[in-house]
Formats: structure tokens, C-alpha cells, sequence
């Protein structure tokens, strides 16, 4: 930032778009995300798979059968690997996703 804080940070340059991809389970989106992956050239992120092969929660709820999100550790995780563009997220919701 510049030394009167009113200049917002900038993003790195992105070579193409981030799409997130949100809906009800069961409603297709896992399928759409990877034709529109491999239609536009993105890498398509699953993040209950990535919640699940990075230990981003805070443990497992028998009763319900899911883990319990760590949103925190989630961000933390996709920021970076959001930040050149190029990835198709797949996901139930987008309410934690920072705008940036």
C-alpha cells in the first residue's frame, strides 16, 4: 500500500479467469464444472476433494456423514492457488470466498 493507505493492493496479472461453480448437491454441478474445465483450458479444483486430501476441517460428524469446513483454512489454501487464474471451483456455496 502506499504510505496514505488509500491506495488498495493489487492482484497479480491473471492469464485467464477463475470460475466458481455453486449449487445444491446432486444438482450436476461436479459434471459442469469439469465440461467447463476442459472447454476453457481450466484446472477444475473439487473442494470437498481438496478438504478432504488437505485436512482443511475440523473433524468428521458421524451423524451426517460430512467433515466439518474449516473456512479459514480453506481460503488460505485457494488463494494462491487462485490468484494467476485459470480454475474452475467446484463447491455448495461461494458465501466464503473473499471478492478480490
Amino acid at each position: 500500500m502506499s504510505s496514505d493507505d488509500s491506495t488498495p493492493p493489487t492482484s497479480p496479472a491473471r492469464s485467464s479467469p477463475n470460475i466458481l461453480i455453486t449449487g445444491t448437491p446432486g444438482t450436476g454441478k461436479t459434471t459442469a464444472a469439469g465440461m467447463v474445465a476442459d472447454a476453457a483450458g481450466l484446472e477444475l479444483v473439487t473442494v470437498g476433494d481438496l478438504i478432504k486430501q488437505r485436512n482443511l476441517h475440523d473433524g468428521y460428524d458421524e451423524e451426517f456423514d460430512t467433515y466439518w469446513l474449516n473456512e479459514d483454512k480453506v481460503v488460505d489454501e485457494m488463494e494462491d492457488m487462485m490468484a494467476g487464474g485459470g480454475m474452475c471451483i467446484d463447491f455448495h456455496t461461494c458465501g466464503f470466498f473473499p471478492e478480490r
